[in-house]
C-alpha cells in the first residue's frame, strides 16, 4: 500500500517509513551477527577465517545487487504506471538475472577458493582451513539469501516493507536456534554455522516462493524469458551498484593489509565491523526513508518539506551518531568481549571501535545528506564522492600503518578520516544543491520555496 509522505508531521513520516526498513536489515544482519557471537568460542582463529570469508560473500552480493537494484526501480516505476504484467514480466527475468549471476559467481569460488582465501597470506594452517570449508558452503547459500533479496526488493517496490521483516524475522529464530547445535552439539565448528545459515535461507527462500511467487511471477505457462530486461536492469542498476562494488574491493585490500598483523587483527576488524553495523544499519534505514521522503516532496514542488526533512534528519544523525560515539568509546572492550576473550583480539578490537567510534556522527550525516540528494534526483554526486574517498582509504593505510607510524591502528585512523570527509563533502553537496534548487522567497503571511528545475 503506497504512503503518501508530502502532508503530516516531517519526523513522524520519516520515522514511520523508517522502522520497517531498520528492522529487515537488522534481521539480514542478524545471520552473520549470530554466526560471530557462536563462532567466537570457537576462538579468534574461527573468527578470522569467517572474517576472511565474509569479504568474498559480500563482494557476490554486491555484483547481484546490479540486477536487485535495478529491478527494484523498474519494477516500482511499472506499479506506479499500473502496469501489473510488466511488473511480472521484469521481476521473472531479474530472478533468471540472479540465478545465473549467482551461478557463476558461485563456480568461481568453488574452484578457485584457495586463491580467494590465499590472498590474505593468513600463516595459519588451520585458519585458512577453516576458511577454506566455511567459504565453500556459505556460497552455497547464496542462492537462496540472493533469491530471497529480490523478492524482498520487489515486495518494498510494490509498497509492502512489512512481509520482508516478518519472513526475514522467522529465519533469524531458526539461525539462532540451529547455530548452537550445529556448531557445538553435533561438532561441525565454522562449517556448522555455514549450515545454520543456509538452512535459514532456505526456509525463507521458500516461504517467499510459497507466499509470493504467484503475485510478483505470475503463472508459470504466462512467464516469457528475455535477455533484454535484464540488460536494461543492469544498465539502470549499475550506477548506484558501482559503490557497493568498489566498497567491496576495497574492503578485500583493506584485509589484506590487516592479516599482515595476524589473525588477531582480522578477527577484531570482522568483530569491530559487526558491531558498527548497527549504526549503519540503523541510519541506512532513516537513508532509504529520507530519500523516499524527499523524492515525493521534492515532485510535488513542497521544497520547504524537503528542507525540513533534511534539518530533521541531521538532528537524528547527531543525537543517533552522539550516542554510538559514546558507546564505542566508553565499552569498547566489553563490546568486543561479547565475541571473543582472547586479550590481543579484544585489545585490537577495543582500538578498533575507539578509533572508528569518532566518525559516528560523521557516518550518520553522511547517509542523511545523500539520501536527500538522490531524492533530488542527483546521485552521480555522493556516488562520486564516496567512491573517492573509499579509494583514499588504501594509500591512507598503507602509509598510517607502517611501524614508525601507527602499526594496526593506522588502518583504523585511514577509515576514520574518509568517514569524516564524506561526512563533510556530502553535507557541502547538499548545501550548494539547496541553493540552486531550493531558494526562498519569503511571502507576507508564509515562507514558501520555489525552484527551477
Amino acid at each position: 500500500m503506497d504512503k503518501d509522505l508530502t502532508q503530516g508531521h516531517v519526523i513522524q513520516k520519516i520515522v514511520q517509513l523508517a522502522l520497517p526498513i531498520i528492522g529487515t536489515s537488522f534481521m539480514q544482519l542478524a545471520y552473520s551477527f549470530t554466526d560471530m557471537l557462536w563462532v567466537g568460542k570457537l576462538g579468534s582463529e574461527a573468527v578470522a577465517a569467517v572474517g576472511t570469508s565474509g569479504f568474498f560473500l559480500h563482494l557476490g552480493w554486491a555484483l547481484v545487487s546490479i540486477v536487485l537494484v535495478g529491478c527494484g526501480i523498474s519494477v516500482s516505476q511499472a506499479i506506479g504506471k499500473k502496469d501489473e504484467s510488466k511488473a511480472k514480466f521484469l521481476s521473472i527475468n531479474a530472478l533468471v538475472g540472479v540465478i545465473s549471476i549467482t551461478a557463476i559467481y558461485v563456480f568461481i569460488i568453488q574452484i578457485a577458493h584457495e586463491y580467494f582465501v590465499g590472498f590474505f597470506d593468513l600463516n595459519n594452517i588451520q585458519t585458512e582451513q577453516m576458511a577454506f570449508s566455511y567459504l565453500r558452503w556459505s556460497s552455497v547459500g547464496l542462492f537462496f539469501l540472493f533469491i530471497s533479496r529480490l523478492f524482498s526488493g520487489i515486495s518494498n517496490a510494490r509498497g509492502d516493507s512489512k512481509l520482508p521483516f516478518k519472513i526475514a524475522s522467522i529465519g533469524i529464530v531458526v539461525n539462532i536456534v540451529l547455530d548452537p547445535i550445529f556448531i557445538f552439539v553435533l561438532d561441525f565448528g565454522v562449517v556448522g554455522a555455514a549450515w545454520a545459515t543456509i538452512l535459514a535461507q532456505i526456509l525463507v527462500a521458500t516461504l517467499y516462493w510459497q507466499k509470493r511467487s504467484l503475485a510478483f511471477l505470475g503463472k508459470r505457462s504466462t512467464w516469457n524469458l528475455s535477455f533484454l530486461p535484464i540488460q536494461k536492469m543492469i544498465k539502470l542498476g549499475f550506477p548506484p551498484s558501482t559503490q557497493y562494488i568498489i566498497f567491496s574491493l576495497v574492503a578485500i585490500v583493506m584485509g589484506k593489509i590487516v592479516s599482515g598483523f595476524g589473525s588477531d587483527a582480522i578477527a577484531a576488524q570482522k568483530i569491530g565491523l559487526q558491531i558498527e553495523s548497527m549504526t549503519f544499519m540503523t541510519i541506512g534505514g532513516i537513508n532509504g526513508a529520507i530519500l523516499s521522503f524527499t523524492g515525493q516532496n521534492f515532485g510535488a514542488k513542497l521544497y520547504h518539506r524537503v528542507r525540513q526533512g533534511f534539518n530533521a534528519g541531521i538532528k537524528v544523525a547527531f543525537v543517533f551518531g552522539g550516542v554510538m560515539t559514546a558507546l564505542f568509546l566508553l565499552f569498547p572492550e566489553s563490546m568486543v568481549r561479547w565475541f571473543v576473550n582472547d586479550p590481543e583480539t579484544v585489545t585490537i578490537g577495543a582500538n578498533y571501535l575507539r578509533i572508528v567510534g569518532l566518525s559516528q556522527i560523521f557516518m550518520c550525516i553522511d547517509m542523511i545528506s545523500t539520501g536527500v540528494i538522490n531524492g533530488i534526483g542527483k546521485t552521480k554526486l555522493p556516488a562520486s564522492s564516496n567512491i573517492v574517498m573509499i579509494l583514499i582509504r588504501i594509500p591512507l593505510a598503507l602509509w598510517l600503518s607502517q611501524p614508525q607510524n601507527f602499526g594496526v591502528n593506522g588502518i583504523w585512523m585511514a577509515i576514520l578520516i574518509s568517514s569524516v570527509l564524506r561526512g563533510l563533502i556530502n553535507t557541502s553537496i547538499y548545501l550548494y544543491l539547496k541553493t540552486k534548487l531550493l531558494p526562498i522567497i519569503k511571502t507576507q503571511k508564509t515562507t514558501t520555496l520555489i525552484a527551477e528545475v
